[in-house]
């Protein structure tokens, strides 16, 4: 995990390849009042630092940078999708720096946001996220829509997938082949160290306890070409919401019951079914969801991630000393 704050010099991207207007910086462990955060986190966040099912935020469009009219129209129309699979609400005020988000479009800080409440942290007016790749030209573009609905996935508390701890089970990274394409095409060259506390490096499982299984068609995972890991997966640019995604926003966002989404496929059974819980655990998370306890619910869901994860370690471990058998014997026979 990244201990960044947010960028406080202007990032060239002058003769940056594609890849790094893609990615975002990754505030996961910011800290902005010198306060401890505690916490669980669910869907690679903090339940502590989630905001309370059903509220309002409020956004406002700050300095450096506010935003043209058409920009501020581009996060307005984009952020309704989240609305859809998250009992949530998204306020923009006329008194933009009294907002709890407070949004800036400076070309020059490259893209990022504080993960969830922490940006009540933030001392006011200054800004929460940057969109320097939200442009002043008419229409939205895939690429603008990805960007808006990454960074407000941080917003509401989500962090990179592609750090996800069981990112292990679908891929390996090719590492030597990351660490050497950054020293060459970063402006300036990443260290070593700046590559793998970016891209390398996976969540904790004491940082982590309520998420999925890796999900490569996530909003919040980053494009990586096939080169970059040793199953030779492609991951293209990913500019809307996955499956995924907007299960575990209703999962960790639950509408209540007799409360409709504007998507009439938001609700418990679908969002239990793509995440795929059963057993105990779905029975559980159920119970909490009829009762109206969304704090009940999202413990239920960090307790099937948990039980999830290790069953998914067994499987892997029982793989390897399998594996290692087999070798055992070839060896012994050709001996």
């Amino acid at each position: 995990m990244s201990s960044e704050t947010a960028p406080r010099q202007p990032i060239s991207t002058d003769g940056n390849p594609e890849w790094y207007s893609r990615c975002c910086t990754d505030l996961s462990k910011v800290n902005p009042s010198g306060a401890r955060i505690d916490g669980m986190k669910a869907v690679l966040t903090k339940a502590s630092w989630m905001w309370d099912n059903g509220r309002t935020i409020t956004v406002g469009f700050v300095a450096p940078g506010p935003g043209t009219p058409v920009q501020q129209a581009k996060v307005q129309e984009v952020v309704k999708e989240w609305e859809k699979y998250a009992n949530l609400k998204f306020q923009f005020i006329p008194n933009r720096n009294d907002a709890e988000i407070r949004v800036s479009f400076e070309k020059g800080s490259g893209s990022f946001s504080y993960p969830g409440n922490t940006a009540l942290q933030v001392r006011k007016p200054s800004r929460t996220m940057n969109l320097a790749w939200v442009y002043t030209t008419p229409g939205i573009t895939k690429d603008e829509r990805g960007v808006i609905l990454h960074e407000f996935g941080h917003a509401i508390g989500y962090f990179h997938e592609h750090k996800s701890p069981r990112r292990g089970e679908k891929l390996t990274l090719n590492e030597p082949f990351i660490i050497d394409y950054m020293k060459k095409t970063q402006i300036p060259p990443w260290t070593e160290e700046d590559t793998r506390t970016r891209i390398l490096n996976v969540y904790s499982s004491a940082e982590i306890s309520n998420f999925s299984a890796v999900d490569i068609t996530s909003i919040m995972m980053y494009f990586m070409p096939a080169e970059w890991n040793l199953q030779g997966i492609n991951i293209p640019p990913n500019d809307s919401l996955s499956a995924l995604d907007k299960a575990f926003a209703f999962l960790n966002y639950p509408f209540p019951i007799g409360t409709a989404s504007s998507d009439p496929n938001v609700n418990i059974l679908n969002a239990l079914n793509t995440a795929g819980v059963t057993g105990a655990a779905r029975a559980n998370i159920a119970l909490e969801y009829i009762e109206g306890d969304w704090r009940g619910l999202r413990a239920e869901l960090t307790r099937w991630a948990v039980n999830q994860k290790a069953l998914s370690d067994k499987a892997q471990a029982v793989s390897q000393r399998e594996a290692a058998a087999v070798l055992a014997v070839v060896e012994v026979e050709a001996d």
